[in-house]
């Protein structure tokens, strides 16, 4: 196992004076998720919680010197059944829900199972509430098989002081069966894809297919419903990045 680096990352490598909860799962180090689950979907529902290893408990993220979110027991979460969870793309999308603010800077760091910072970037962060789609880019690529973990942080200024919130994930690249790794290669439709996905227990690319087609509106619902995260489904979801940013086009 690797020691988890994010803590002190979010000390030294974020711009902003952010301090990590201790509560938040330790991003790499503890991956439970079960890529392998025993139902066989018939619709678009991701694997019961049984399945796929502890649900994010702690997804509140933590805070320093007040709230930069308009609403009171409001905060950062990592959108996800887990905090950690597998994709089986070189850039995934990763996702992260944020609050209605007061005007905040965004920022998202990634590094990989030997605590090294591989990719870092300001994100710009809408003032109503959201869900950031953020890209890993092309210049990044996460290695088959590899160990990383990933944060976002925020900050803001109130009364003269800057305060600010972070949450934190682990993420692993998982290698799918050849045969497996054929029928999405095969696949023109893009549920059906997601669907493949899903059965795999890969999160990530299960959510940034569905999210990347604002026509299937109702599959998204059905998706965040069958793992304990309704309450996201009205929210937007606004990709970060270009086309060449990662694998999913960005969307509105």
């Amino acid at each position: 196992m690797v020691n988890h680096p994010l803590p002190l990352l979010l000390a030294t490598a974020l711009t902003f004076t952010v301090s990590a909860p201790q509560t938040i799962a330790s991003g790499v180090d503890d991956l439970s998720f079960s890529p392998t689950p025993t139902e066989t979907l018939v619709s678009l529902k991701f694997p019961q919680a049984g399945d796929r290893g502890t649900t994010q408990s702690s997804g509140g993220g933590g805070t320093r010197g007040g709230s930069c979110f308009t609403q009171a027991n409001t905060n950062l979460r990592i959108v996800a059944p887990s905090q950690d969870t597998f994709t089986a793309t070189a850039n995934p999308s990763l996702f992260v829900y944020v609050p209605a603010n007061k005007g905040v800077e965004g920022e998202f760091v990634l590094v990989d199972g030997a605590g090294e910072l591989i990719h870092s970037q300001t994100v710009a962060v809408p003032s109503k509430e959201s869900i950031l789609a953020i890209a890993v880019p092309t210049t990044v690529g996460l290695e088959p098989g590899g160990e990383y973990a990933w944060a976002f942080a925020v900050n803001c200024t109130i009364d003269n002081q800057v305060v600010g919130s972070a949450v934190e994930a682990g993420l692993v690249r998982q290698e799918l069966d050849v045969e497996i790794t054929e029928q999405i290669e095969e696949t023109n439709e893009p549920l059906s894809k997601a669907n493949l996905y899903a059965n795999q227990g890969i999160w990530q690319d299960t959510l940034m297919i569905v999210a990347s087609l604002p026509e299937q509106r109702q599959e998204l619902v059905e998706l965040f419903d069958s793992v304990g995260l309704g309450q996201f489904s009205d929210v937007p979801i606004l990709f970060v990045g270009t086309d060449e940013a990662g694998d999913v086009p960005l969307t509105n």
